[in-house]
């Protein structure tokens, strides 16, 4: 079985870094983008930066390797 996740992807001057990180949801991916490309958190829609650029995209993944090969970046959520 395989399970859909959420990558983002760094680049830095346009080829990759390598450096992937993994996320069960959609929002999670896009605010963690939208702070390293503003380089800032209070700030999401700030300018680019001209060091990288990151995006999310979505991958499938074996089940198997969900929190064991692959661990999820989520912050954690609390119910009020």
């Amino acid at each position: 079985m395989t399970l859909m996740v959420f990558v983002l992807i760094v680049l830095e001057r346009g080829s990759p870094t390598g450096e992937e990180f993994y996320f069960r949801e959609l929002t999670s991916c896009l605010d963690y983008s939208h702070a390293l490309n503003g380089q800032s958190v209070d700030f999401p829609l700030g300018g680019r930066n001209r060091f990288f650029t990151s995006y999310c995209r979505i991958r499938e993944i074996p089940t198997a390797d969900a929190g064991t090969k692959i661990q999820f970046r989520d912050p954690t959520r609390t119910e009020e």
